[in-house]
């Protein structure tokens, strides 16, 4: 089943699958094996809608719920580092991925930012630093985390499992 959606998040049970988003402008949604693939051009509502729905694969398949709670933290730097990095009056595409890999998950943003990331020197705790901390928190976060090509211009993959 694929959602095409335009406004407010609404969850729709499909099987045993989770719910897909209703009514975001910019957003489409598939269920693909243990999880979706969510179109979409970036926007408050369509990653509080893509957010959402990383944590309910980790609920509908049986991940831990502090692991699900750290791929929504994942996907949710990963969208936002796109949005910083893109011009001011850009629309953003993007194409996240997120898979319940039993025991773990598997998260997997494609954007259209060329440039590789870029590791900044900021501690984790700075108070005076309001960026650069995205892949540090990769590093803590996930078992490996890689950068590869993507048809939209690069994906970063990352896997989490737990402890």
């Amino acid at each position: 089943m694929t959602a095409t959606v335009s406004g407010t998040l609404h969850a729709v049970a499909v099987d045993e699958r989770p719910g897909l988003p209703g009514d975001v402008d910019g957003l489409v949604v598939s269920h693909q094996g243990l999880g979706f693939c969510a179109e979409l051009t970036a926007s408050r509502a369509a990653f509080s809608a893509v957010r959402a729905l990383t944590l309910s694969v980790s609920r509908t398949y049986g991940v831990d719920p502090e692991l699900g709670e750290s791929a929504e933290l994942v996907v949710s730097e990963l969208m936002g580092n796109v949005v910083r990095t893109s011009g001011v009056d850009e629309p953003v595409p993007l194409i996240v991925e997120v898979y319940a890999t039993p025991p773990g998950v598997a998260v997997i943003v494609h954007d259209a930012v060329r440039e590789q990331p870029r590791r900044r020197d900021v501690a984790l705790g700075s108070a005076e630093e309001v960026s650069g901390r995205g892949l540090v928190l990769l590093d803590l976060l996930t078992d490996v985390w890689t950068v590869e090509p993507s048809p939209l211009g690069k994906k970063i993959r990352c896997h989490l499992s737990p402890g």
